[in-house]
């Protein structure tokens, strides 16, 4: 059964700031410090370069962006399908060509926003369950290759959620480095659990009871 549609709460992490859309849904976040550090399981994620990113969801569990028309068309239905979830984004022409399907507006303005004599956008889609939310530790960009890690966690209770509902989340990542070529590895990897700083900030957004100026839950849509 889907949650009360109860307003979001004012998210503090990263001076990022939740983002109205219809059938999709977004929250930006941002980090400044391309060295920046986050321990996970023991481990340590560092970023080569400094990041921003937003965080999209679809109401299904099916790839929504594609570089261009050509990849959507290429892609079969069913959530099985995972052709061109992962792409990276060089110049003005790749953004424009880029198909997403939905309520695109956030997502093309990060995108256009992009200076790409300076910088790039990695978009990464993977599933997630619709009470979940994931966080971007850190982003490694080399010469042939780029890779983001990630942990995931239960959202706050407050947050509306449909319990044994699966989604797709992109992940736009703008890196401040840029490329003439696309680098011919693309990864990503996952955490089961979130640096205890990360818990920490999810539950001082909980208890903040301020709403964001006219950034209400539109339609029951639940945002990360």
């Amino acid at each position: 059964m889907p949650s009360a549609p109860f307003s979001r709460r004012r998210l503090l992490t990263a001076g990022g700031g939740c983002l109205s859309t219809l059938s999709l849904a977004g929250c930006a976040e941002t980090r400044t410090s391309g060295s920046a550090s986050e321990s996970v399981d023991g481990g340590t994620v560092e970023s080569t370069h400094e990041y921003e990113s937003l965080s999209v969801r679809s109401a299904e569990n099916t790839v929504f962006v594609y570089p261009n028309d050509d990849a959507a068309a290429d892609t079969g239905d069913g959530p099985e399908s995972q052709l061109n979830a992962r792409f990276l984004v060089i110049d003005s022409d790749a953004a424009s060509a880029m198909r997403i399907d939905g309520d695109a507006t956030d997502a093309r303005a990060f995108v256009e926003a992009t200076d790409f004599d300076r910088e790039s956008v990695f978009v990464d889609q993977r599933s997630i369950d619709d009470c979940y939310r994931r966080h971007l530790l850190g982003v490694r960009a080399h010469d042939d290759s780029v890779r983001t890690d990630y942990c995931r966690e239960l959202k706050a209770p407050t947050t509306p959620c449909e319990a044994e509902k699966t989604v797709m989340e992109a992940v736009f990542v703008r890196i401040n480095r840029p490329y003439e070529d696309h680098p011919s590895s693309r990864a990503s990897s996952e955490s089961g659990s979130c640096p205890a700083r990360t818990s920490s900030s999810d539950e001082t957004a909980a208890n903040d009871t301020r709403e964001p100026d006219g950034r209400n839950e539109t339609n029951g849509v639940s945002r990360r």
